[in-house]
């Protein structure tokens, strides 16, 4: 008859069995597994370190807190005296104690000087004024044309290159940008020099 067991159950060991005329083997009586305790020595001394450094890390803000003295930046007293130092070394050059000190009358009287009080005149007061091809050239005012617009911003382009602005930029002639507006459907920028710069086509 064939043996049927619950599907997915093991089968239970049993032992192997024995000759014919001979009894089956004993269980060999072994010594009873010793339970260990459940921390070892290794674990609690871990577990005091750890609350020893939680501890001391606890109290040491604290500690400093209160001792605030000991720690932190020190203050170097320095001597009333000004030519007296603990400094030495051959880059060191010794302060030199150097007061003013008031010149007396004779001391005055016998200096080379010239009390007579003195102006300075034009050499010749009926002198032309110099004429226009004497003085010098003015400056060039430097020509911008405005390149593109974009958010706020203006790219302009002048004889040393590209520059972008916006409102308040200083430009390279000491003017300011005023404003960049929209004039009959173009792009304008207008500057403090009342120059209006329009849009290059």
């Amino acid at each position: 008859m064939a043996s049927w067991r619950i599907f997915g159950r093991k089968r239970a060991r049993t032992g192997e069995p024995a000759l014919a005329g001979m009894s089956p083997p004993a269980k060999p009586a072994g010594a009873r597994p010793r339970r260990k305790g459940r921390y070892s020595l290794s674990d609690a001394i871990l577990a005091g370190i750890g609350l020893g450094i939680g501890a001391a890390s606890f109290t040491f803000p604290w500690y400093v807190f209160f001792n605030q003295d000991q720690f932190g930046v020190r203050v170097v007293d320095f001597d009333a005296t000004e030519i007296e130092s603990d400094l030495s070394g051959p880059f060191y050059t010794p302060r030199v104690n150097w007061a003013p000190q008031r010149l007396t009358q004779e001391e005055i009287a016998e200096l080379p000087l010239d009390f007579a009080p003195t102006g300075t005149v034009m050499p010749h007061r009926t002198a032309p004024e110099t004429t226009g091809s004497v003085q010098p050239f003015p400056a060039r005012k430097p020509a911008y044309a405005l390149v593109h617009v974009a958010k706020g911003r203006a790219m302009i382009q002048d004889a040393n290159g590209f520059w972008v602005v916006e409102r308040g930029s200083i430009l390279p002639d000491n003017s300011r940008v005023m404003a960049i507006e929209k004039r009959s459907g173009s792009w304008v920028l207008r500057t403090s020099n009342d120059a209006v710069i329009e849009l290059t086509p």
